[in-house]
């Protein structure tokens, strides 16, 4: 199979690769070296000095496999109990297939003025989109009051599109500012790659901005975003705070910990992980876990119970948009669709693929290293593939080797090497890890 491309183009002045570099020769081009040295030089520059070290603890060694001061260390724990991983990829549902909406140059949060439209993007979250949805939520909040302020219009309807985790709570924090909105979207909420998710409360496959305000801007969406989820456990929305075990390092939440220190409960250093088949050190994170077939739902229930309606339709590019639609306020949150309708030729799909066991409740953990394993009420999901393709759908044989390979790593059946396609394989590593994916 190919190498997952680098996904980029060249920049005139930049050390980008160009556009169809493998990923292998991305991560040489991005590890940590001069160029990257100068990087973070110039981030240096503009950040504190309490993020100054933090920075030069990452790029000494981004991997940080020994013990670090804001950790702390853990004797040998008792195994946790193993899955079953009695699996059968032809059953129905027992394979899902996403493709996320990464984005080169990190996300977009902005809005623009197109003739008589105020239009506000919000999408290229990559695999962070459940993650960092309650936090680009309250930003479009923001961003729209601070129009109507200028303006000096308050315009009342709101046209948000996109039906998935972005465009439902944004629709959401906007409802409470007294505005009447509209979702349009081609898909059901249950249709949309957000329900596809594996659920962790962790920053995965974005790309993001050195820029101080867009830093700010990250540090502010992530700190709302892990408030809001929080403040949800308990109340019907999936969420719960749960066990996150690596073998390495998980630079999803570690990143969290640079950007907004003291967010997250500090991780653990475990001398064994407590699992069988796991004879090796590594650690224990304290995060959350949003399980979509729980959370999209409840979005959607509680959006209709105040009034907002759902229209099924497909925009054919922007001008289509700006012609029919009324609103005057419209929230572009079509994820990957916006490559298309709002040609943005930095996005890239990234497909994900599931592999769907039994539920099983005696599992009260994650497993989020070399692949990963979710146990949620309605299954346990085993995930961790990346693959940059336009096909939506799955293919059971990888989802064959998914469940093969994680049975291997605790110790059911014989090891098997990585396959290429997991997003822990090393030539994936730009992708994984946002702190190697940092844009100017």
């Amino acid at each position: 199979m190919p190498a997952v491309r680098q996904i980029g183009r060249k920049q005139a002045g930049t050390d980008r690769p160009a556009a169809g570099t493998p990923t292998r020769a991305r991560i040489r081009a991005n590890a940590w070296n001069p160029r990257l040295d100068r990087l973070f030089s110039q981030v240096e520059g503009v950040w504190s000095a309490a993020r100054v070290g933090v920075l030069v603890a990452m790029r000494l060694n981004h991997r940080r496999p020994e013990m670090l001061l804001d950790e702390r260390g853990v004797s040998a724990l008792p195994d946790l109990p193993t899955a079953d991983f009695t699996f059968d990829p032809h059953q129905p549902g027992a394979c899902v297939a996403g493709l996320r909406p990464y984005r080169v140059n990190s996300y977009r949060l902005e809005g623009e003025t197109l003739g008589d439209k105020f239009v506000l993007h919000n999408y290229g979250h990559g695999g962070g989109g459940i993650t960092l949805s309650w936090g680009c939520a309250a930003r479009v909040r923001d961003l729209v009051l601070t129009h109507q302020r200028r303006s000096k219009v308050v315009e009342r309807d709101i046209a948000v599109i996109g039906a998935g985790v972005m465009g439902l709570t944004a629709a959401t924090l906007l409802l409470d500012l007294g505005l009447n909105v509209t979702i349009y979207s081609d898909r059901k909420p249950v249709e949309t790659t957000s329900y596809k998710a594996g659920g962790q409360w962790a920053v995965s496959l974005l790309e993001f901005s050195k820029n101080f305000d867009k830093v700010r801007e990250l540090q502010y969406i992530l700190r709302t975003a892990y408030t809001m989820f929080k403040a949800a456990i308990g109340k019907g929305f999936g969420v719960s705070e749960v066990d996150n075990y690596s073998v390495n390092a998980t630079s999803g939440i570690d990143v969290v910990h640079d950007l907004v220190p003291g967010l997250l409960p500090q991780r653990e250093y475990l001398q064994r992980l407590p699992f069988e088949g796991h004879n090796v050190s590594g650690y224990r994170y304290r995060t959350l876990l949003v399980e979509p077939p729980i959370f999209i739902p409840r979005l959607e229930r509680d959006l209709k119970a105040r009034g907002v309606t759902f229209v099924n339709r497909k925009f054919i590019n922007s001008a289509d948009v700006l012609t029919s639609l009324t609103q005057k306020i419209i929230i572009n949150c079509t994820g990957l669709g916006a490559k298309n309708l709002w040609n943005d030729s930095d996005m890239f799909p990234l497909r994900g693929q599931l592999a769907m066991l039994r539920p099983q409740p005696n599992l009260e953990y994650l497993y989020g290293q070399n692949g990963y394993l979710f146990p949620r009420n309605d299954h346990v999901v085993i995930g961790g593939t990346v693959e940059e393709t336009c096909d939506e759908a799955f293919d059971p044989v990888k989802c064959q080797e998914l469940v093969g390979y994680m049975a291997g790593v605790f110790g059911q059946r014989s090891p098997e090497p990585m396959p290429e396609f997991f997003i822990h394989h090393p030539r994936n590593e730009v992708l994984v890890d946002p702190r190697l994916s940092i844009s100017p």
